[in-house]
């Protein structure tokens, strides 16, 4: 599976190996382990292109109190995944999750 995602905060960190975090969502933890090995595609609007994405490598859910709870991902940054448009349909909370791509 694979994930589009609306981003306009950056918040992103970076860690060693070129891998990212990203976060905090408001997604199932269930989700979030069917989505490690797919793409993310972070987007400032939905109808534009995305500008970072990679490879998701993991998760956790995060225990600070502002957002407890809330999945952070982490992701494997892939050139690839920028430049990525997606259509208008089936877009919630500023997410859309497609099965195959």
């Amino acid at each position: 599976m694979n994930i589009h995602i609306v981003e306009t905060l950056n918040k992103f960190v970076r860690l060693p190996d070129n891998q990212w975090e990203s976060g905090w969502w408001d997604i199932d933890e269930d989700r979030a382990g069917k989505l490690i090995g797919g793409n993310v595609f972070f987007h400032k609007k939905q109808m534009e292109p995305s500008f970072f994405g990679g490879t998701i490598t993991g998760y956790r859910i995060e225990q600070e109190a502002q957002h407890e709870g809330m999945i952070v991902f982490t992701l494997q940054y892939n050139a690839a995944c920028r430049d990525i448009r997606t259509d208008k349909g089936g877009w919630s909370k500023k997410m859309k999750i497609i099965s195959h791509e």
